[in-house]
């Protein structure tokens, strides 16, 4: 509704007025006649705001009301049903409407609709007619009565049962709501006359029969009769409705109606006739009496504005994240630049302090070297004649073992590396038991103290799974073939 900003046109046969509305903005433009004069001067009206949609407000004694009770459905059914009833209704009647406005409470729970149409709309065309020809979004037509029923609800009026008397324009409209509701409306015609003190009180008093007789009004109920007019000349009637127990009349002063519509109460003695248009501007229409081929423009001009708006949010949405993203770069920047700024300083200040270093006989690097041999070097000695004891006794052991080289290695702290490279003295080309031979003797260097672990790095033969069988069966057997290689973890304290 923020965005809202539109038209809101008041038709007659005799003439049309137009308000330029938005919220908390009111412009009235003036009222135009029937004439060609005035449809002149209302299309250049229309022609300096034909961006606007209009909704256009119709008072005339050509309108039908009908209240019918129909089955309760939905969707394209409803549509349907509606459609027909119309058709039945009010004929050939281009301008109908259709309006749900409860549904009972027993029975078939059937819903409660009014009907309404403009009878005659010859009037009407004209005005139209310049509306479709300077592209105007025509968003709805509706009767004099509805707005008013909007009035009635910006007055606070609660009563169950009301009548409203409205003399707008030299002319005497009787609306009657329930709960609300607009359930009944007529315009007392021009050539009735309505000058008397006495003659608006008859023509409520009538109003009220008819309604009790078209069983619109229960009879016992008591009607609430609220008098509108800016030029007093209902002011007598409240006295002649008052006594009479079936009513109960009262007065609406522009000072009231100025305050329940928040515009100033000058303007509103000025131009009476802005009452039930600022009433009904910005709110729904619960029922439109325009056919959908004139509504086709305003339906274009919503999807027009639903995109310019979701393209302003967008485009506002991307503005606001480019500046997040860009402050966000600038403080990086700026961090950037502060680490600049103090690693130039600590590269000066380290520049200084080394330039007042004394001169070094040799490098850095070859310091390094320096004290990682010094460090070796403090360590104490391996004690290897302590490390080969134990391999020595498991050899005098093995007498069949023939020592081909032995590596002994400082690997970690507390631990030394000895890699024996043996055979066995003889070999008569039985594998299986020099493999035994060799197990005996890896078993027994596990075995004894000092020595943490013993790898078997190659054997005679390889007994992986995943190896492959490969060798010779026949021919002579030699002593090298039993050539095995193990590695010894000795503790070295």
């Amino acid at each position: 509704m923020i965005f809202d900003h539109r038209l809101i046109l008041l038709a007659t046969p005799r003439q049309i007025g137009v308000l330029d509305w938005r919220p908390g903005y009111m412009h009235w433009l003036g009222e135009f006649s029937a004439s060609p004069e005035g449809l002149a001067a209302f299309q250049q009206v229309v022609a300096g705001h034909a961006r606007l949609p209009a909704l256009l407000v119709a008072d005339t004694v050509d309108e039908d009301y009908r209240s019918e009770i129909l089955p309760h459905v939905r969707g394209h059914a409803r549509s349907e049903l509606l459609a027909r009833k119309l058709r039945q209704v009010f004929r050939n009647a281009r301008f109908t409407g259709a309006w749900r406005q409860a549904r009972e409470t027993t029975g078939r729970r059937d819903d409660r609709y009014l009907l309404a149409a403009l009878t005659d709309d010859d009037w009407l065309i004209p005005w139209l007619s310049i509306l479709e020809h300077e592209h105007v979004p025509l968003s709805g037509i509706v009767p004099l009565a509805l707005a008013c029923q909007y009035l009635l609800v910006r007055l606070r009026v609660q009563e169950p049962h009301t009548l409203l008397a409205y003399r707008l324009n030299n002319r005497l409209r009787l609306s009657y709501y329930h709960n609300g509701l607009l359930r009944f409306s007529r315009l007392v015609s021009t050539d009735t006359p309505t000058q008397t003190p006495s003659n608006g009180a008859d023509e409520i008093a009538k109003t009220q029969i008819y309604l009790t007789g078209q069983r619109i009004l229960p009879r016992e109920a008591r009607l609430h009769v609220l008098l509108l007019d800016s030029s007093g000349q209902l002011d007598t009637a409240q006295a002649a409705l008052n006594a009479d127990p079936a009513f109960n009349a009262r007065l609406i002063g522009l000072p009231r109606l100025a305050r329940a519509l928040h515009i100033p109460a000058d303007f509103l003695a000025a131009t009476p006739e802005i009452a039930p248009l600022a009433a009904i501007a910005g709110e729904g229409l619960p029922f439109n009496l325009a056919p959908p081929p004139l509504l086709q423009g305003f339906t274009e001009f919503r999807w027009r504005r639903g995109l310019n708006l979701a393209a302003g949010i967008v485009a506002t949405s991307g503005l606001a994240l480019t500046a997040g993203y860009w402050l966000d770069a600038q403080d990086l920047r700026n961090q950037v630049q502060q680490l600049q700024t103090a690693t130039q300083r600590a590269d000066a200040r380290h520049t200084a302090i080394v330039r007042n270093f004394p001169t070094l006989a040799t490098r850095p690097e070859q310091l390094g070297l320096t004290l990682a041999l010094a460090t070796r070097l403090d360590r104490a000695p391996l004690d290897v004649q302590a490390l080969l004891m134990p391999l020595g006794q498991v050899l005098a052991a093995h007498p069949e073992v023939v020592v081909k080289a032995l590596t002994l290695q400082d690997t970690t702290a507390g631990l030394a590396e000895i890699t024996l490279d043996a055979r066995l003295a003889e070999f008569d080309g039985n594998y299986r038991a020099a493999m035994l031979r060799i197990d005996s003797l890896v078993d027994r260097l596990a075995a004894t103290r000092g020595v943490a672990a013993v790898e078997r790095v190659a054997s005679p033969v390889n007994i992986a799974p995943s190896a492959t069988l490969t060798g010779r069966t026949t021919g002579d057997a030699a002593p090298g073939d039993t050539r095995f290689t193990l590695k010894l973890q000795v503790r070295t304290s």
